[in-house]
């Protein structure tokens, strides 16, 4: 029992000394004799511990651990560690003495040998350390050494001995070699494994201080705040907050944004956690040092191990950004006014001298001016080009897709392109395969699409051509084709046509000129129409591009017809508001060719002067006058008795964003009018006044919460009346103050209140029609035109007395009373 316990602390002490020397391994690596000179004292001592409780098995022999430390002080340590420790455990079983000294000092220096080859031999294999295999060759080292020293060195052994050497010292060798073997890789292993997280942490720790934006991990704390459980180092050089301040002082961010921008990021987070969606928005932050910083937030939710809901994310910089987008509107800004401003007055002029204005001009004279015109107009076109194509990229190009005929729409493009390269004396036709065809789209980008394919057609076609515009029908889309006879796309250049300010590099392509941008237009506007742009070459049969329109489904017809506007006694007088001078003179100059008078205020307060002393047929209105707004004149014209139904034609270098600003109530406006003015057009916006051919589009409001009936009876009344929608009182007196319309359908129970409240706020001129599911006291029902139930009367009669009622013109008797 005794023997056993003595192997059991051998064994013991061994295990601690290989677990100590595997911790101080890797700080001994970088100097070979302090680590061979540690490991084999350490080894040596460890050998002289284990012998000094031995276990005798026979007189003069005993077991002990010295040959499993004299191996691993070999294997691990190397020769001289071997050297040291078989020195220190020599003079150990010297002093211990016996009939077995001799060969007990074989087996240890035996053993020396061995594990100091099994060192070099896992070198020359490039191992630095023990593996299964090295082990397995160390544990049968230490268990066949000893027994083969004493039969080389020693007398015979009795059988006693020989027993006791294979039943006991043979096995306790091997077997702890195993063990400990096993048990110092696993310990390598480990090690390793822990280095390598550690070494993988720095690195990624390195890499996300060093990123250029910050990166972070979010979850939502059990009071609802957002609570950040990481941020990386670059939050100090992005933002001026420590990532320590920001992890543990909640609150540190959300006071660097404003209310607005912790409200969306609150929704943003709320909306993430229920679909499972990444987010991302642009904020401005407010460092500690007031600085002002613009950031890009993105986040992408997942599951943790622990089950919580976390958002990963990043926040980058893009202020650079945001500051090129603002010089580069400022740019666009620029380009507008100071180009398209002067641009109308050089155009305008040459356009009325090549015409004849100025009187008969010498025909060399006239030539020169012929170019000048003609390159006015080429200048012309580069600016919109430009213009437009970055209205595109930014998403400011205004688009009000609606169900049209398609066939009107192209003839006016046709019309529009007839001055174009005339003296090529090209002819255009329409091949109409679809009648009647409807397709959802824009007009006005329509118009800007159909002008781009007929001038590169025309461009390219030969003198005295021919230009075809086929409408056809082709799967459920109207297709739209330009074909001409030119000498057709050539291939290296067919595949990047539709790039910006692509041009074929071939010098006939080059005599033509263009500024490259247009068929990139084209596919730009197209596309967001919903449809698609392709195109058929050839040298023999010409270009044919193909516009694809999905088709509107067909609808009956909600034509009304209008009235023209009662004459005027005296000569008609036009009001031109502008603050150029130059375009001012020109427009009044193009008027008076028509006969037609006008006046000319140079900002608001004249304007209002002259409107309120003066009758006029029309208007012309620059948005941007010296200082103020165009729009503020518009708006306060509409809330007048004189200048509610004054046709008004804008004239402006920013019509996009006007008609924008307007959003819908650009109501009594003729035509929008971009400089350089197209003079051709103003003089048909203003003819179209005189002869009452344009009027007014009626307003209708239309307060109800009920969205079948809102949708129903903006059917019946159809496109050609402007509807406003209130869905309940706060609404409606919101719309009441804003504009004023002709029409007031009115639902009595509101979300919010009554609807009778409003009838304080309805001016006197304009006819109320009560439309509602309770019944209509008498009351009530005298102080309004039309008092009708709901189910009593339909709809679409609803819709049909309403179109009734705006088609009435002023001093016309009014309708009488109706109750239903």
């Amino acid at each position: 029992m005794m023997s056993v316990i003595n192997m059991i602390e051998s064994a013991a002490v061994v295990i601690l000394a290989v677990l100590f020397l595997a911790f101080l391994g890797d700080r001994l690596e970088r100097s070979f004799w302090t680590k061979s000179i540690v490991f084999g004292i350490v080894f040596g001592a460890t050998g002289v511990i284990s012998m000094a409780t031995p276990v005798e098995f026979a007189p003069g022999f005993f077991a002990d651990g010295r040959n499993v430390v004299m191996a691993f002080s070999g294997a691990i340590g190397g020769p001289v560690s071997a050297i040291i420790t078989a020195a220190m455990l020599s003079g150990m079983r010297m002093n211990l003495g016996g009939a077995g000294l001799a060969t007990a000092l074989a087996g240890i220096w035996l053993v020396a040998a061995g594990s100091s080859a099994m060192w070099g031999w896992l070198r020359a294999r490039g191992h630095q350390r023990l593996d299964t295999k090295s082990v397995l060759i160390l544990a049968m080292l230490a268990a066949l050494l000893p027994p083969l020293a004493l039969v080389m060195f020693g007398d015979a052994p009795s059988d006693e001995v020989l027993r006791n050497l294979v039943a006991l010292v043979v096995p306790t060798n091997f077997i702890g070699v195993l063990l400990l073997g096993f048990l110092i890789i696993n310990d390598h292993q480990r090690r390793w494994a822990v280095s390598a997280y550690a070494e993988s942490q720095a690195q990624l720790q390195a890499i996300a201080n060093n990123a250029p934006g910050v990166l972070f991990q979010l979850s939502i704390g059990s009071d609802g705040i957002g609570v950040f459980s990481y941020v990386s180092g670059g939050a100090e050089r992005v933002l001026g907050v420590a990532a320590e301040d920001i992890v543990g002082k909640p609150g540190t961010v959300s006071r660097m944004i404003s209310r607005e921008t912790l409200a969306e990021v609150e929704r943003q987070l709320k909306l993430s956690a229920e679909t499972r969606e990444a987010w991302s928005m642009e904020a401005e932050f407010t460092k500690p040092n007031r600085e002002k910083v613009w950031m890009r937030v993105a986040a992408e939710p997942r599951i943790d191990v622990n089950g919580e809901l976390v958002w990963d994310g990043s926040l980058f910089d893009i202020t650079e950004r945001k500051r090129s987008e603002q010089m580069k509107n400022d740019f666009i800004s620029t380009v507008s006014h100071e180009l398209r401003t002067p641009l109308t007055s050089i155009r305008g002029s040459l356009g009325l001298v090549a015409a004849g204005a100025a009187g008969e001009i010498p025909p060399k004279v006239a030539g020169l001016i012929k170019i000048a015109h003609s390159n006015s107009e080429r200048l012309v076109r580069l600016i919109n080009d430009i213009l437009d194509i970055e209205k595109i990229e930014s998403g400011r190009m205004p688009f009000d897709p609606r169900p049209m005929a398609l066939r009107p729409l192209v003839e006016q493009a046709i019309e529009g392109s007839g001055n174009y390269l005339a003296e090529r004396n090209v002819s255009i036709i329409v091949d109409d395969e679809a009648p009647g065809a409807l397709t959802a789209v824009d007009p006005d980008r329509l118009h800007q699409v159909m002008l781009n394919l007929l001038s590169n057609a025309i461009k390219y076609s030969p003198q005295d051509g021919r230009v075809t515009v086929r409408l056809a029908r082709q799967e459920g889309m109207i297709r739209v084709s330009v074909i001409d006879q030119g000498p057709g796309i050539p291939l290296a250049f067919q595949s990047r046509i539709f790039g910006k300010f692509e041009q074929a590099d071939s010098s006939d392509s080059r005599q033509k000129g263009g500024t490259g941008l247009g068929l990139s237009i084209v596919k730009a506007i197209v596309d967001r129409l919903g449809g698609g742009v392709s195109f058929d070459t050839g040298p023999e049969t010409g270009t044919s591009f193909h516009v694809d329109l999905p088709e509107a489904s067909d609808r009956r017809s909600r034509h009304r017809e209008t009235v023209s506007k009662e004459g005027e006694s005296s000569p008609p007088r036009v009001l031109i508001v502008e603050d150029e001078p130059d375009i001012a003179d020109l427009i009044a100059f193009t008027l008076a060719q028509k006969g037609i008078q006008s006046d000319i205020a140079p900002d608001i307060e004249s304007a209002k002067d002259l409107l309120a002393s003066n009758r006029y047929v029309a208007m012309t209105l620059d948005i941007k006058l010296a200082g103020q707004s165009g729009l503020t004149l518009y708006e306060d014209l509409r809330t007048t008795a004189n200048g509610r139904d004054l046709p008004v034609i804008v004239v402006s270098a920013f019509t996009d964003e006007a008609r924008k600003s307007l959003n819908g109530s650009a109501l009594g406006i003729v035509d929008w009018l971009e400089k350089p003015i197209d003079m051709e057009r103003l003089r048909t916006a203003i003819e179209k006044v005189r002869k009452g051919a344009f009027r007014r589009m009626p307003t209708v409001l239309h307060v109800e919460d009920d969205e079948g009936v809102l949708e129903v009876i903006s059917a019946g009344l159809g496109d050609d009346i402007a509807m406003t929608f209130a869905r309940n009182v706060q609404e409606a007196r919101f719309e009441l103050q804003r504009k004023h319309f002709d029409v007031v359908i009115l639902d009595l129970t509101l979300p919010d209140g009554s609807g009778a409240e409003l009838l304080g706020a309805i001016p006197s001129d304009t006819v109320v029609v009560i439309f509602s599911a309770s019944e209509v006291n008498e009351h009530l029902a005298a102080q309004v035109q039309h008092a009708l139930t709901k189910t009593k009367t339909s709809e679409i009669a609803i819709a049909e007395l309403v179109r009734k009622l705006t088609a009435m013109q002023p001093g016309n008797e009014s309708p009488s009373k109706t109750k239903a």
